[in-house]
């Protein structure tokens, strides 16, 4: 499977989790991957150093800014903070951040759009080659976020300090043992090309010697690869590649400028949001997010088939995604049964002549004809009645169901009894069945 990115809305949705009872709390803590910021300043740059520093000498981590720690709230970046993050220079950050450490740390970063508010987060990558060292000190008015020239930063359980004996041996150790892989690997390509087609490049000189011969390459085009390995130059599994962000520019100077062109935004999806697209009948940009995001859900009752006809994915193709979507919520295994063949199927009108049964049988005509009141007394048998129709029904009148829907879910959802929320999701699960899924 390929990888999935750390800046994804699937890993930010799981980063994001909240509280059932509080939904303002966030569930993580504090940890070895995560730290919280209530606000965003370009001012406090060697606090955001340290960490990033200490989650790259680890296993990597997150800095989610607009979040409160004690206690964990959701606090939202507003007006400045905000404006401050969004605007993140990347080349100067990277900059700075090569001022006071090295090697290179690479990073990401992103606005994520949760519950109506933004938050600004920072992904730092673990670094191949450790440890990343302090090179130059700086003083904070908090000693906490000093710097100190030849300190190693390392991420402990939610805090960024002075890396410890144990924890710098294993570092050094395993540097050696990669350093040995690398050898064994550029030995084993030698062997394969041959000792005499085989040649050596010094990125420094440019000059590239072997058997056959030397090449020089031209200085213009080595001085934009030396820029490139100075700014986003990684390794991974010993061969070494290039990664640059943004747009190269040649300025009058004879200078190479990075400037970012884009400014990333991700918008969480919410249970809303399914229940919306649906009934809007929106064609939404990645619609097996919101297929990922029933999973976690409180109930595993909302539309489905809208999104994988959009996905155009097989039930099986769905079936394999949502067993590989990570969650704790029995959403999954009651979605894992809706696609294995629990459908919500039409139920035979009512035969008998109770004033409940003639209810439902007066909203399912009202339903055909268009006439559903703006005020509906009884929403709950209104609701009911929908399972009456056949798909057919559904089909023909599908416009005015959806628009109803959308109507009563907006004005009525959130006040309704958890009986009547239930019914209101599974008619909706009905009206998605009836027109997407094709047995």
């Amino acid at each position: 499977m390929p990888k999935i990115s750390p800046l994804s809305l699937e890993v930010l949705t799981n980063i994001f989790r909240t509280s059932p009872k509080d939904p303002m709390r966030i569930i993580n803590r504090e940890g070895s991957t995560i730290e919280f910021k209530e606000s965003y300043n370009h001012s406090g740059m060697a606090q955001y150093f340290k960490a990033i520093a200490a989650f790259a000498n680890n296993n990597g981590g997150y800095i989610l800014f607009g979040v409160g720690d004690k206690p964990r709230r959701l606090l939202g970046l507003t007006g400045k903070s905000l404006a401050q993050f969004e605007n993140i220079k990347v080349e100067e950050f990277t900059r700075n951040l090569l001022e006071y450490f090295s090697p290179e740390i690479k990073w990401d970063h992103c606005t994520f759009e949760f519950r109506g508010m933004s938050f600004g987060v920072i992904y730092v990558e673990p670094l191949i080659r450790k440890p990343c060292i302090c090179k130059k000190s700086y003083d904070d008015p908090n000693p906490k976020y000093t710097l100190k020239e030849g300190d190693i930063y390392y991420r402990y359980n939610g805090r960024s300090e002075r890396i410890r004996y144990d924890e710098l041996f294993a570092i050094i150790d395993e540097s050696r043992k990669a350093e040995e892989r690398q050898w064994l690997n550029f030995a084993k390509q030698a062997v394969r090309i041959g000792v005499s087609n085989a040649a050596l490049l010094d990125l420094n000189s440019g000059k590239l010697s072997g058997s056959g011969g030397s090449v020089v390459l031209d200085s213009s085009l080595l001085s934009k690869i030396a820029f490139i390995r100075e700014g986003q130059f990684v390794e991974t599994g010993g061969t070494p590649t290039l990664r640059l962000i943004g747009d190269i520019t040649e300025i009058s100077t004879g200078k190479i400028v990075v400037t970012e062109t884009t400014k990333k935004v991700i918008r969480a999806i919410d249970a809303t949001d399914i229940v919306q697209a649906f009934l809007e009948n929106k064609k939404v940009d990645e619609p097996l997010e919101y297929v990922k995001r029933i999973c976690s859900a409180s109930s595993a009752n909302y539309p489905l088939y809208f999104f994988l006809q959009q996905a155009q994915i097989t039930i099986v193709d769905a079936l394999a995604l949502v067993k590989n979507t990570t969650t704790r919520s029995i959403a999954k295994t009651k979605l894992i049964e809706r696609l294995d063949g629990r459908y919500i199927s039409q139920i035979n009108l009512p035969s008998s002549k109770t004033s409940p049964a003639m209810k439902k049988l007066e909203y399912r005509q009202e339903w055909l004809d268009g006439k559903i009141p703006d005020n509906i007394p009884d929403i709950q048998y209104c609701v009911e009645s929908l399972l009456y129709l056949t798909d057919e029904e559904i089909e023909i009148h599908q416009q005015y169901i959806r628009l109803t829907l959308l109507r009563i879910y907006k004005n009525s959802y959130e006040n309704v009894s958890p009986i009547i929320a239930s019914n209101l999701r599974k008619a909706i699960c009905r009206i998605d069945e009836a027109l997407y899924l094709k047995n």
